[in-house]
């Protein structure tokens, strides 16, 4: 649906503070984890996660994503849904996923208790630590369906023209001086001689 409000203006758009994404990340159970795989190329998981103490934790099988953690361990993570204030939110976490080696780390995680989705069994665990998280929420309500276009011409950034040297600086006024006194009297500070 189209706009109503006045003006055409769009509802806003509320950012998420830290604390915020984190409540959210905890009452959901199902995200997206975006790697890079052997090749660079970008790659997309969706995968059943728990958040315990500012770090997301998997539950995986010998997969693709161990060995593209172990190439490229800089990932994403996205996951989103609605709360019961009828809005609806996504947080985004970009940091360093690794595998959890160890047993005492998985316990205290709580993620031996997450079901996965998937049927493959799943024997290891991998965390991401976030770096950054965002996140933003805007009301259900506020759904557009504003008229598209297709694009004209080049859909990238103009090239910034090529900058002019910058122009010489001109010769600063002298600083003014005067011609050093000579006599005793200026020579070295004392008493006066007259006084």
């Amino acid at each position: 649906m189209n706009d109503s409000s006045p003006a055409g203006r769009n509802p806003a758009v509320e950012r998420l503070d830290a604390s915020a994404c984190w409540k959210y990340l905890q009452t959901a159970e199902l995200g997206r984890l975006a790697v890079d795989n052997a090749d660079g190329a970008p790659d997309i998981f969706p995968v059943n996660y728990v958040a315990h103490e500012g770090a997301l934790y998997i539950r995986t099988a010998r997969d693709a994503k161990l060995l593209h953690i172990a190439q490229h361990p800089m990932v994403a993570f996205e996951v989103d849904g609605a709360d019961d204030e009828d809005h609806y939110w996504s947080v985004v976490i970009r940091g360093t996923a690794e595998r959890v080696t160890r047993d005492e780390e998985i316990r205290d995680s709580g993620v031996r208790t997450l079901a996965s989705w998937s049927p493959t069994a799943k024997f290891f665990v991998m965390k991401v630590v976030a770096n950054t998280v965002t996140g933003r929420r805007f009301p259900q309500h506020a759904s557009r369906t504003d008229p598209l276009m297709a694009f004209e011409g080049d859909a990238t950034l103009p090239t910034p023209p090529e900058s002019s040297p910058p122009p010489r600086a001109e010769r600063p006024a002298p600083i003014p001086h005067f011609t050093p006194r000579t006599g005793p009297q200026d020579t070295l500070p004392g008493p006066r001689a007259d006084g």
